[in-house]
């Protein structure tokens, strides 16, 4: 059958002399492969292919049947163009960064609905966000996926439960004693940046950058505890040296 959706590329790899396989992030099929012929020849359609790049937010036509792992795509064009994130350095390494936690995220071909909204508004905003107002969202793009899946940290932090532990994903009375071990300040800073959930209620938060570095290593320390195939992230290394 033929089916329309929208869907965010989460890996490409070449397949052949002239053709791609693709992960697709699809909002009515959850994760998909399709595999795109000739978009790497010289012929006119492999200009056409070079809008199969991750991130990229697609309208799809696809044909699809249940019972195979390989799909194929009758007709694509992007939904939405990038006005800014191509030429900023910032924007595409957390592009990237977004890709990689949805492509450990989602797993299986079921509708995550919720995820993908979230995922496609997160990336139109951080698109006509400005600079000053990006320091915050790795923790907050992190938080409201992996909340969207069913691991999120309590926000239970009062002046009795005032540390974080990110095994237990909770503020506690006492510091935990396994790292990463976040004392009464950081962990308060943590709770700031948790309770928000709108885009631009998070940007508003003003947090030191060393904080957020290490806020944003304990978030993923808990998710990859209670996500045992969420697999380290390689774009972390260059999103922390540029953000924090």
């Amino acid at each position: 059958m033929i089916i329309s959706t929208k869907g965010i590329v989460l890996r490409v790899i070449k397949y052949g002399d002239s053709s791609i396989i693709c992960n697709i992030f699809t909002e009515l099929l959850g994760l998909q492969t399709y595999l795109v012929k000739g978009v790497r020849s010289e012929k006119k359609q492999s200009q056409k292919g070079n809008i199969l790049r991750p991130g990229n937010i697609l309208d799809l036509q696809v044909y699809h049947q249940n019972d195979k792992n390989l799909q194929y795509i009758k007709e694509y064009r992007l939904d939405y163009f990038f006005e800014t994130i191509g030429d900023n350095v910032i924007k595409n390494t957390l592009l990237l960064y977004a890709v990689e936690v949805l492509s450990n995220l989602v797993q299986t071909a079921d509708a995550q609905e919720e995820l993908f909204e979230f995922a496609t508004d997160f990336l139109h905003k951080m698109d006509q966000a400005r600079a000053d107002q990006l320091g915050n969202m790795p923790v907050f793009f992190l938080k409201e996926a992996a909340k969207k899946m069913g691991y999120a940290i309590d926000d239970n932090y009062s002046s009795n439960n005032c540390y974080l532990n990110t095994y237990e994903g909770c503020f506690q009375p006492r510091p935990g004693e396994a790292l990463p071990v976040f004392d009464r300040e950081l962990s308060y800073n943590c709770y700031l940046l948790i309770k928000e959930t709108t885009f631009e209620n998070i940007t508003a938060i003003k947090v030191p950058a060393a904080d957020r570095s290490a806020i944003l290593e304990g978030y993923l320390h808990f998710v990859q505890w209670h996500d045992k195939s969420f697999k380290p992230l390689k774009s972390l290394p260059v999103l922390q040296a540029i953000l924090h």
